[in-house]
């Protein structure tokens, strides 16, 4: 074999070679850093029905489909826990018509889809100041955390009626009472502090992935965020794939987290 073919063939395998030593590295890195926390912030249902000149209805029915892509994802990935920012206290700033809608889907889906939920070992928790929500939406989330109380391969917490300022503000409220009732004699260390959140018994979210476009945490997990890893793209929730969560933890596997060291 001549030494320009022999070159050539070389030539043609540095691509190769190049993807096999990145797919080598990328499977080390999750191994040295997986990912037990994934949260969403699943943004850009109405934008994704306004383009196509649908009911804003449409566009978040369409995106409780790609909850249960996320869900996949997640099961295949061995991702312990997965959170959902389904619903802000912001919210409430929308027409009622719209805030009906969006609480009456969330049920029905659910309801729908429980016996899948259940059999995926999956286990629901809603998180958030229920107290606001309709009563009837609060007896129907008792039920589903109750009849999935016994998932254990997937926790998915679906952030509902949610802020984060008020989980602080709730925490140090009961913080003050318990002080008052004498359970609490000093101040609380950070340990115990989170405790009292909403979120006080599972880790802090390792990735976040925000849809839409737009960079910001809007009131999200706002305490348990400080070293999260971000990652925006401007793809709306109802268009994402698995393909383009895949791509946005081999994002994550590629950085290096120091947590101030």
């Amino acid at each position: 074999m001549s030494r320009p073919i022999i070159i050539f063939i070389a030539l043609l395998c540095i691509p190769v070679i190049h993807r096999l030593y990145a797919v080598i590295n990328t499977a080390q890195l999750i191994q040295s850093q997986p990912i037990k926390h994934l949260a969403i912030i699943m943004d850009g249902n109405r934008r994704w029905a306004e383009k196509r000149h649908l009911a804003k209805t449409a566009g978040h029915k369409h995106g409780t489909q790609t909850v249960k892509t996320l869900i996949k994802f997640c099961l295949k990935r061995k991702i312990e826990i997965v959170s959902v920012y389904t619903f802000s206290l912001e919210n409430f700033n929308r027409s009622p018509e719209e805030i009906e809608t969006i609480f009456n889907l969330i049920i029905d889906q659910t309801d729908k889809t429980l016996d899948e939920l259940k059999k995926q070992g999956i286990k629901l928790r809603f998180v958030g100041d229920l107290s606001v929500a309709p009563t009837k939406i609060q007896k129907a989330i008792k039920r589903f955390e109750q009849q999935t109380a016994n998932g254990t391969k997937l926790l998915l917490n679906v952030l509902f009626c949610y802020g984060g300022r008020q989980e602080i503000l709730s925490a140090i409220k009961h913080i003050v009472q318990d002080v008052k009732d004498g359970k609490l004699e000093q101040a609380p260390t950070e340990e115990l502090f989170r405790k009292y959140l909403w979120t006080g018994d599972i880790p802090d979210p390792d990735l976040i992935i925000r849809t839409g476009g737009l960079q910001r945490l809007s009131n999200f997990l706002t305490y348990q965020t400080t070293y999260s890893e971000l990652y925006f793209t401007h793809r709306l929730w109802p268009e994402i794939t698995s393909e383009d969560l895949g791509h946005a933890v081999e994002q994550y596997h590629m950085r290096q987290r120091n947590f101030g060291h």
